[in-house]
């Protein structure tokens, strides 16, 4: 099990809220999650872990956010 404490960008949420709001699933707004996750938190930005696929799978607890 890993815990993730992670700060994302504004864009992020907008992005999410944007999926929710055309009618997107639960699957696609993971996969919006993901990739902001995996290019935040494992590959800090573009600079560790390139070509590093994430899937945002198995969560057993999510807490989110917007400050």
């Amino acid at each position: 099990m890993r815990w993730i404490t992670q700060d994302l960008p504004g864009k992020v949420a907008r992005e999410l809220f944007a999926a929710r709001d055309a009618g997107a699933g639960e699957q696609q707004q993971t996969v919006i999650l993901a990739r902001a996750l995996g290019h935040a938190y494992f590959r800090e930005w573009g600079h560790r872990a390139h070509g590093l696929h994430v899937a945002f799978s198995d969560v057993e607890f999510a807490d989110f956010s917007i400050g």
